[in-house]
């Protein structure tokens, strides 16, 4: 071994050895307490907490504001660090923890003004939705305030500190999904690039399409109304965008009626896709017990009750709906006075914000020094400073989020339903979070339904960025009864899958932006097979690996290289492939090289190569747009522009092949058939103190082989043409049987403890890998007979 490997060795044994003795000498590794009595003063009777043999907390209380207030002292328990990193993320406070790299999200953050939002939600709330927000807290509060000995090591190794919680902040955590959820204002600036260079009417055949399959008209195409140039300076805007994740999280849900299912009783199924590659992962699986509720499932770190599971009387899942809450406006400066803006015929003055962004420097006094930012707003929101816009255009953006109006927020709701239109009257109240719900109770009554504050455009869509007038202004928003969603539906079932599921007649501009609908068609497959399903029927199918999208267009890639005798072998392969994205096989690994390689050769030429990475990293805004394309094999796209002949859709498929093959061939050898879509198909969970680097892999849990792809069941999203380390996947899986009142079966991509080395940090890890489900008992009965530890919290008097 060469001397400089047998020293980055050494090196890394170190870094591993002194993490390790970290955390250990600290008690990490021993904590959080889950026995004996533990002090929570704000309750008013003893709460009970049981655990499982993996560690989920089973949460017994005598009234409702206690179990909610021990939900956050649990939660707390295992997820301190976790839930300090969300806030210092979503109110702009991470530097203050890791220095300079926190700074541009800090920036952002204090300029979309998320802690202003939540804060401003916090004073309309009603008393009911403010108390359950509150009772949270207060339990997070109990711990972080009564027991400072049990927190976590990786606190203090990441910079934070532990600082009381307010309802704001659970707000705010809210608030935070919301952006996550709906940044779409980003979207917008590339398209105000592309219609820059193209111009409104072949830009148009850039932005994406929308399909539903249970439409008559299946594929709805954008009007293009109110574009115009604004001579962005594509350079700047680019620089801006790079690095950005594209907005692909996702998930699939569904529910089937009892004569759909096996057992006689209706199912819901649900498995969130996240980047969930951070130990112990996203969701936190715990049960709640009180004389009001009986409930199990996986909640979000600072957020009350559950968002995915079941409780007496009704089961729901939930996945990304991509609704449109975001909208750039080109204001008009008054030229004459740089702090004025027109509103019509009127000037305003600008609203001035000044934010101070503390920022660890160990060079400066105190380690610390303070960075002003000074933003200015419209009546619409904040101004987004755009490299290369010019003094004639400003950009504001207007969210939903920053407009709430209501008073619920739908979570304590959710909680207490007792049937499916009582879930269906709670996801109406959820105006912050865009989620498709879809839901089933006891009865067998199943639903649907998308929540979220979206507005009704007088400019029709939020494509791109709209002049700041009337013409393209807000109406208002959508009702909340009006959003997408069915109630006991005919055929017996629901599903979604981040695709456009607005039905015929449709009047409103819910989004733009949606997966394509191969998930769901695959989904609907199945479904229609008519046969009564079981609870391994639906694991199965969460692990189906059929790419529909393959199966459509590899006639296509095989017509164009079979009568080329050099690529012969890969038009063979992919005939015959069964159209499965598995990690064993070699067919995948070709099929998805040539899709990226075909896309990147259609518009790199009159794009350039940075717009067009940046323009195919974001997977929603052309996948569908571009399948349709390659039916149309002439379209004038394919011909490359650098060259004096006119090429055609095959042409580009031989070149895309010749650059696959040298590209797979100096990898993985020169016979296509030993080619294995898992060499690099993979998946790396890591922990949150080491994410990349030596160390990585002795502290988090290595790199795995994944079947599946973007566009299978089993979703493994990976980046465009940067290989396919898998980065969202499905966080969470599970299975809620409501003829059985014993369990849920349901495993997470991790575990429930998030300390370094805890044997509950990734228990839950080797089973998801393996595609199995785990019980997470229900009955109380169940849960005493599984219980591996006991614990009481306790009032301070008692």
């Amino acid at each position: 071994m060469p001397l400089r490997w047998t020293l980055r060795a050494i090196v890394a044994l170190i870094a591993v050895a002194v993490a390790a003795l970290a955390v250990l000498e600290s008690g990490v590794a021993r904590g959080p307490k889950v026995d004996g009595d533990l002090a929570l003063p704000a309750l008013t009777a003893p709460v009970e907490v049981l655990r499982d043999a993996h560690g989920i907390p089973y949460v017994f209380a005598a009234n409702l504001p206690d179990l909610i207030r021990a939900q956050g002292f649990v939660t707390a328990q295992a997820r301190l660090f976790q839930m300090e990193a969300y806030r210092a993320l979503a109110s702009g406070r991470l530097a203050e923890a890791i220095g300079e790299r926190g700074l541009a999200n800090d920036r952002e953050m204090r300029t979309l003004g998320l802690r202003r939002n939540a804060e401003r939600h916090a004073l309309r709330l009603a008393p009911h939705a403010r108390d359950f927000l509150l009772w949270y807290a207060q339990g997070i509060n109990a711990y972080i305030e009564h027991h400072k000995g049990d927190h976590p090591a990786e606190l203090g190794i990441a910079g934070f500190t532990a600082r009381p919680w307010s309802l704001a902040d659970t707000l705010l955590v809210l608030h935070f999904v919301n952006h996550s959820q709906a940044a779409n204002y980003k979207a917008e600036l590339l398209a105000q690039l592309l219609i820059d260079k193209f111009g409104s009417r072949r830009a148009a055949q850039l932005f994406a399409v929308n399909v539903n399959p249970d439409r008559e008209r299946k594929v709805l195409d954008l009007p293009l109304a109110h574009a115009q140039s604004l001579g962005l300076e594509e350079s700047a805007v680019l620089a801006r965008l790079h690095g950005e994740a594209p907005l692909a999280v996702g998930s699939n849900n569904w529910a089937i009626a009892p004569a759909r299912a096996a057992s006689g009783g209706a199912i819901v199924v649900n498995d969130p896709h996240l980047d969930a590659r951070a130990l112990p992962g996203i969701w936190m699986p715990i049960g709640l017990f009180s004389p009001q509720v009986r409930a199990i499932g996986a909640a979000l770190p600072a957020v009350p009750g559950i968002l995915v599971g079941r409780n007496a009387h009704v089961a729901f899942g939930v996945t990304n709906a991509y609704g449109d809450g975001q909208d750039l406006f080109v204001e008009r400066p008054a030229l004459a006075d740089p702090d004025r803006y027109l509103d019509g015929d009127a000037a305003r003055a600008f609203e001035k914000i000044t934010e101070t962004i503390r920022v660890k420097d160990a060079s400066a006094p105190g380690a610390f020094r303070d960075q002003t930012l000074t933003l200015r707003r419209t009546v619409r929101g904040p101004v987004i400073e755009v490299p290369g816009a010019t003094r004639a255009h400003l950009l504001s953006l207007r969210t939903a989020a920053a407009e709430i109006d209501g008073r619920e927020i739908g979570l304590d709701k959710l909680l207490l339903a007792t049937s499916a239109a009582e879930v269906d009257r709670a996801v109406q109240d959820m105006e912050v979070v865009y989620f498709n719900f879809v839901f089933a109770d006891k009865a067998g009554t199943i639903g649907h339904r998308a929540s979220g504050r979206v507005p009704v455009r007088a400019g029709g869509h939020g494509v791109h960025p709209k002049p700041a007038t009337k013409d393209g202004d807000w109406l208002g928003f959508i009702p909340a009864d009006r959003m997408p969603g069915v109630l006991a539906p005919a055929r017996g079932w629901v599903a979604s899958a981040n695709h456009d599921n607005r039905q015929d007649g449709y009047p409103y501009d819910y989004s733009s932006f949606f997966s394509p609908a191969y998930r769901y068609q695959r989904i609907a497959q199945v479904f229609e097979t008519g046969r009564a399903l079981t609870v391994q029927d639906q694991r199965a199918l969460m692990l189906d690996t059929l790419n529909l999208q393959a199966l459509r267009l590899r006639p296509i890639l095989v017509a164009a290289l079979q009568g080329v005798r050099a690529h012969a072998d890969l038009a063979a392969l992919l005939e015959q492939w069964d159209g499965r994205d598995r990690a064993d096989a070699a067919a995948p690994l070709l099929y998805h090289h040539l899709y990226e390689r075909l896309a990147y050769e259609t518009y790199v030429d009159e794009m350039g190569e940075e717009l067009a990475r940046t323009y195919l990293s974001n997977w929603y805004g052309w996948q569908e747009r571009f399948d349709l394309l390659v039916q149309t094999p002439d379209a004038p796209w394919f011909d490359d522009t650098r060259t004096p002949q006119v090429e055609t859709l095959p042409d580009l498929i031989r070149r895309a092949a010749q650059h696959v093959r040298g590209q797979l061939a100096a990898r993985h050898g020169m016979d296509p058939q030993a080619w294995r879509w898992g060499a690099e198909h993979r998946v790396t969970f890591v922990s949150p103190l080491r994410r990349s680097g030596l160390g990585r892999d002795a502290l988090g849990a290595g790199t795995h082989a994944m079947d599946g792809s973007g566009e299978t069941v089993l979703r493994a999203r990976t980046a465009f043409l940067a290989g396919f380390d898998v980065q969202f996947f499905a966080s969470l899986r599970l299975v809620a049987d409501l003829a059985d009142d014993e369990k849920v079966m349901a495993v997470v991509s991790g575990g429930v403890v998030e300390r370094q080395f805890h044997p509950h940090q990734k228990d839950q890890l080797m089973p998801w890998l393996a595609g199995e489900l785990l019980p997470w008992w229900f009955e109380r009965r169940a849960i005493e007979a599984n219980a591996e530890s006991r614990q009481r919290l306790v009032p301070a008097d008692k």
